[in-house]
Order: C-alpha cells, then sequence, then structure tokens
C-alpha cells in the first residue's frame, strides 16, 4: 500500500467509529495514527444500550461474544425484558427474544481502543485534530503538529473539526441536533428508595414517552448503577431540553439535585449527512450524524460505519476508489435505515403528544416485530427481515 509522509491513513477519533476504522485498517497491513482528544479511560455521557445488531458486529469484528465481554466487566447487565410508558401509563410490557446489553462508554471505548492498538494502530490519547485540510490529506492538532496521511477518516463527534473542512450548511445541522441529560446513580444510594418511583429498582430498562415533544425518557439499569435520562430534538418548538429533564426527575421522585450533577450532550438526531465523503476525507458515526432517528442508536452506527470508513480507504490505498466504495457501503447498510427511522419518527411522536392511546394501539398492531425492528433483526423499512453480519441481505 501507498504511503503519504509515514501514515496511509489518519484517524480522529478513537471512540467506537475510529477504533473501529482502525482496526479494520491495521488488519490490512495500513499504517494507521488515531489522534484522541481524550486520555483513555474516559467518561462519556451515553445509555450504553447495545442490540442484537451491534452484538453482531463485535462479535464478527472482534471474535469476541456477549458472554466473554460480561466476564471482561466491559458490559455490566443484561436484560431480558423491557416496558414502555407513556408518562404514568404503562403501555407495553414484555420479555424479548434477544437480551440487551448495557456497556459504560469508559470501559467499552478503551476495551474498542485497545484493540484497535494490538491490531497494529497508533493511537495518541490526549491530542486532538484541530483543523483539517481534506484536499491535501492534512491535519494541524491541538499540540499544534501537522500529520499528513493519504486518507482521513473523521471520528471525532458531533462537533467535528474534520467535518467543518467539508462544505455544508450549518445551520441545517444545527436545527436537527438533539440534546441528552443524564444522571448515574449507585444502587446502593438512599435516593432510589420508596418513595421514589419504583421503576428506579428494576433489572430492567424502561422507555418514557410524553416528557418531551420529540424524544424520551429511559431508566436503564448497569449494574451497581442506574442510569436516568432525557434526551431528543432541541429546537424552538420545544421547551428547554434541561426543564423537561427537570420535570422527569420530579416524575421519578428524584430530587433535582440530580439535575446539577448530570451531564448533557449535543447528540445528531435526523440531520445525517448525504454525502460524508469528499477528496481524501471520509465521515463516520456522529462527525456524519449517523444514529439511529427514532431511538437515538449511535453505537451501532459508529461501529458500521467505521468498518465501512477502514474498508473504503483500504480500497483507496490499494488503487480503488475509496469515496464510492464508501458510499455503496452506507446507501446499502446505513442510509435507508436512517431514512425510515426519521419517517416513523414523525408518525409515533406526532401520535404520542395526543396522549397514550396512539402509542399503545401502534405497540400493539407491531407486536414484536417492533421489538426485532429496534433489535435490528427487522429493517425500518417495512419490518422486512434482515439478516445477521450482512444486513443487506433479506431473510434469516
Amino acid at each position: 500500500m501507498p504511503s503519504h509522509n509515514g501514515h496511509d491513513v489518519l484517524i480522529a477519533g478513537a471512540g467506537p467509529a475510529g477504533a473501529a476504522a482502525a482496526l479494520v485498517l491495521a488488519r490490512a497491513g495500513a499504517r494507521v495514527l488515531v489522534l484522541e482528544r481524550a486520555a483513555f479511560p474516559r467518561d462519556k455521557l451515553c445509555a450504553g444500550l447495545l442490540t442484537w445488531k451491534t452484538m453482531d458486529v463485535l462479535t464478527r469484528l472482534y471474535a469476541t461474544p456477549p458472554e466473554a465481554l460480561m466476564d471482561q466487566g466491559v458490559i455490566t447487565h443484561r436484560a431480558d425484558g423491557y416496558r414502555i410508558r407513556h408518562r404514568g401509563v404503562a403501555v407495553a410490557r414484555d420479555t424479548m427474544f434477544f437480551p440487551f446489553h448495557f456497556v459504560r462508554r469508559r470501559s467499552f471505548d478503551d476495551w474498542l481502543a485497545r484493540q484497535a492498538m494490538a491490531a497494529g494502530a497508533e493511537v495518541r490519547f490526549g491530542e486532538a485534530v484541530r483543523e483539517a485540510d481534506i484536499a491535501k490529506g492534512r491535519v494541524v492538532s491541538s499540540a499544534g503538529r501537522t500529520y499528513a496521511a493519504s486518507y482521513i477518516i473523521g471520528a471525532d463527534g458531533a462537533a467535528s473539526a474534520v467535518r467543518a473542512a467539508f462544505p455544508g450548511d450549518v445551520k441545517a445541522w444545527k436545527a436537527r441536533l438533539g440534546m441528552g441529560f443524564e444522571c448515574f446513580i449507585d444502587r446502593a444510594d438512599p435516593a432510589l428508595a420508596a418513595p421514589a418511583h419504583p421503576d428506579l429498582r428494576d433489572d430492567f430498562p424502561t422507555v418514557y414517552a410524553g416528557f418531551i415533544r420529540t424524544g424520551y425518557g429511559w431508566v436503564f439499569p448497569h449494574g451497581d448503577r442506574v442510569a436516568v435520562g432525557l434526551g431528543g430534538l432541541a429546537h424552538e418548538k420545544e421547551p428547554r431540553v434541561r426543564d423537561r429533564f427537570a420535570a422527569f426527575l420530579d416524575f421519578l421522585g428524584l430530587s433535582r439535585r440530580w439535575l446539577d450533577r448530570s451531564g448533557a450532550h449535543l447528540l445528531p438526531y435526523g440531520n445525517f449527512l448525504k454525502n460524508p465523503a469528499r477528496h481524501r476525507a471520509l465521515l463516520a458515526g456522529d462527525a456524519a450524524g449517523l444514529v439511529e432517528n427514532l431511538f437515538g442508536e449511535g453505537i451501532y452506527y459508529a461501529l458500521r460505519s467505521g468498518e465501512l470508513a477502514g474498508d473504503a480507504a483500504a480500497v483507496g490505498l490499494s488503487g480503488g476508489d475509496a469515496r464510492a466504495a464508501y458510499l455503496r457501503g452506507l446507501a446499502r447498510d446505513v442510509y435507508p435505515e436512517l431514512s425510515a427511522s426519521l419517517a416513523l419518527r414523525e408518525l409515533i411522536f406526532a401520535g404520542v403528544r395526543l396522549g397514550p392511546a396512539p402509542l399503545w394501539c401502534f405497540l400493539r398492531l407491531g407486536g414484536r416485530r417492533l421489538v426485532e425492528m429496534a433489535h435490528g433483526v427487522r429493517s425500518f423499512r417495512w419490518l422486512k427481515r434482515r439478516a445477521a453480519g450482512s444486513s443487506d441481505r433479506e431473510g434469516i
């Protein structure tokens, strides 16, 4: 493979998208440099729920089944059931064909980065990409160093410095950004005892509609902790998301002191880029807005787009068209799901605003097929069946 100033590919960000891309490229023999702003392990706000399709990618890419990840402490909890509420009204409660798994991003992202490093990728922690020249394949880091490579993969999150070098409508991007608030409460904390809401003490996840115009709240078990959060679209029709989260805490019987102990973060929520490939650069994960638009699932799309970006860069290093290869992969495996989930989101939340009855009817009509859709066994496109390991193939 040809090299460019010592590196074949430079990756901004060592989260799931960047780590997956680095792993794929290192295994292909490319010289890979990853620049990551933080020192790992580090905390990152995230509900940390892994679906069936996410576990499928992890098993396929890393040859590590869920049981092994639990033994290593990467997965902190698994739950076979779930509940959905419209505010205080339970509209669904059931078990699943495949459990939800939960991770703390501190441990999960560190594990992914270590796998990339073990495969041969170089990762420099505490040094971020500050600006990028995507035509020349050069970046300037937060340390003032200049790096060059044949390809740049921008996997540096919703505030991506690499994406800033792409042409685009910044106003449109910001208009569909979501915001999430989340706190973690130790299981032993007296705050979880009665009279606090009993959902807080369950060992399975609960999702809450009706607390925010377009979005939802959650109570997710994480082993010895509970994640409490709320996220959704932040726009002119929505009161401050912080205020909505405060109301959600009130509903759960939690003191508003947890509001001050919570973190906030921006997330893409319907603003995925149609062309995240330009010149020598490819964007993956949150940097390209590749987040599912109903549930806000980001980990799977980060891993899968990172894998596709790594494969595409390897094609380019071998003399092929990296941009075309990446866009083909996204068009086959990612964009149809994002577009369909966005359309479904508009339908569902329009009904949710009318009360619990429309949501109850929708869940009853969809039945377990909707759970299979959330897990990725079925597509957001008309609930078609999908195949493990290759979601462009229909039928299991």
